[in-house]
């Protein structure tokens, strides 16, 4: 009697578990998003569709098309409130999910599989971006679908409705962010290499192919002119890392999914060995292609992550573009742990040993991501813009004071000005930017601080600036977890 999948179709009780963990997980994204205060950064895509400034969106990075679509709509439909800003992330996820069911079944391996459900479900890092009113889930989402198509592509070779399915959502997925470019690269080479040997062998070629490419190529450079214009023009492309390659794309995804409990020598050692797997991965089916002369479906499970290796090699070398980094490298996740997760699930142990090791490391993995997600997921605050947490209640118990000339850090400084005083005038007078990033030694520090009678800060500088000047302050509150403290001043 064959083995039975754990995941093989919609009837069995595997499927059951793993909806109502998918369930439970999106109530949690639900509360996560409608308990958070606004952020940095969707704070300024907020300012930009509220005042109806499209032109700007263009020559920034921070703008996500299909994010700044969808706040525009459910700011009309349901007001301005930092939960129905983020609607169309929430409601992406459930997609999100069911899309990793349907590549979860390529894993022929129930321990794999259920490492792979684990890493990609429970990972606070990702969960974050179905939580926030930016283009990171949608665009994870539109990836995890443009895989399941894509494996449907190499399965039935230049089939029209197939290629232009991966086409519309490699379409969707850049329209979510820009960055994707990146891997969305490799699925389009692919199509192209399908167009070259079908020709080369002689096969006849109609216009539909030739149609899906003509599209692809509009897609790649309307993407690069618009990458291009943020970077000359808009003078906005310089989030990412500079020195280190295997950091930057591998080791900030480890920081940011270690989440409040990053620690440098892990994630040292975890970005290594994972990155030694992709290449060993990526080694092994191309060895198999050199063997065998075909192209299997592992190997093309590794050419969205070869892709975005070698063309963050090339921008970086030629362009002096940064390697991309946390949020802009997430999109290596989840082919990342695709890849790795099906090569395991494909090797076959007979050894009883080394099934038994097999099962405890799986054990292992699988235990450590649901237990650190009850460790460190919190409702209130995320992983990349933690200095947010609490800024309403700050930016209110300030202005209830009625300062006279208020100053706000870099930690909410944007928010006041992009979001809070947009909706409320009565937040006045002005708030003037505090520099609080700069050295203890600046200037523009100084004169700020002694003009203010009260400030908003979360940097160790505000506090050390005013005790080298000799001005008195007194800590009124400090708001977790994000650090920020409410500073009376006296002159």
């Amino acid at each position: 009697m064959a083995k039975r999948s754990l995941l093989p179709s919609s009837r069995t009780l595997g499927f059951y578990v793993y909806m109502l963990v998918a369930l439970a997980i999106w109530g949690f994204v639900w509360v996560h998003a409608f308990s958070m205060d606004m952020t940095h950064d969707e704070a300024y895509s907020f300012r930009l569709i509220k005042t109806n400034y499209f032109i700007a969106l263009f020559g920034t990075a921070n703008t996500h098309w299909l994010n700044s679509f969808f706040m525009k709509i459910f700011s009309l439909l349901f007001g301005d409130g930092p939960g129905w800003l983020r609607l169309h992330s929430v409601l992406a996820f459930p997609f999100y999910a069911w899309g990793l069911y349907h590549l979860v079944r390529l894993i022929k391996s129930d321990k794999a599989k259920i490492v792979f459900v684990a890493l990609l479900l429970f990972n606070p890092y990702v969960l974050d971006f179905f939580s926030l009113a930016r283009g990171y889930g949608l665009a994870l989402t539109f990836q995890v679908w443009s895989l399941v198509y894509f494996v449907r592509g190499y399965e039935q070779g230049l089939h029209y409705r197939t290629w232009m399915m991966v086409w519309l959502l490699n379409l969707l997925t850049i329209a979510s962010n820009l960055s994707y470019f990146y891997t969305v690269m490799g699925m389009a080479g692919y199509y192209g290499w399908l167009l070259i040997r079908s020709k080369t062998a002689g096969q006849g070629l109609g216009k539909p192919a030739y149609r899906i490419l003509f599209l692809y190529v509009l897609l790649l450079l309307g993407t690069v002119a618009d990458l291009l214009f943020i970077k000359y023009y808009g003078k906005d492309l310089s989030y990412g890392g500079d020195s280190n390659l295997v950091h930057s794309l591998i080791g900030s995804i480890w920081e940011g999914s270690f989440y409040q409990a990053s620690n440098e020598q892990l994630v040292e050692i975890f970005s290594w060995v994972s990155f030694a797997m992709l290449v060993l991965v990526c080694g092994y089916y191309g060895y198999g292609l050199l063997r065998t002369k075909k192209i299997s479906l592992g190997l093309v499970l590794c050419l969205p992550f070869i892709s975005l290796l070698a063309l963050n090699i090339f921008f970086h070398l030629v362009l002096k573009t940064p390697y991309l980094f946390g949020r802009t490298a997430l999109q290596g996740y989840v082919p990342g742990v695709l890849m790795i997760c099906f090569a395991i699930g494909s090797w076959r142990l007979v050894h009883l040993d080394l099934q038994r090791i097999t099962l405890a490391i799986s054990a292992l993995v699988v235990m450590a991501p649901v237990a650190h997600f009850r460790e460190q997921a919190n409702r209130q605050w995320c992983y990349e813009w933690s200095l947010q947490a609490n800024s309403k209640q700050a930016i209110e118990d300030l202005y209830a004071l009625r300062p006279v000339h208020p100053a706000l850090g870099f930690s909410v400084g944007a928010v006041y000005t992009n979001y809070y005083h947009l909706l409320d005038s009565s937040l006045s007078p002005i708030a003037v930017e505090l520099p609080d990033q700069e050295p203890v030694s600046s200037l523009a520090l100084r004169v700020i601080l002694e003009r203010s009678d009260y400030v908003i800060s979360a940097y160790p500088a505000t506090i050390a600036c005013l005790q080298q000047i000799g001005l008195r302050y007194e800590v009124l509150k400090t708001y977790q977890p994000g650090k920020n403290q409410l500073i009376r001043i006296y002159h």
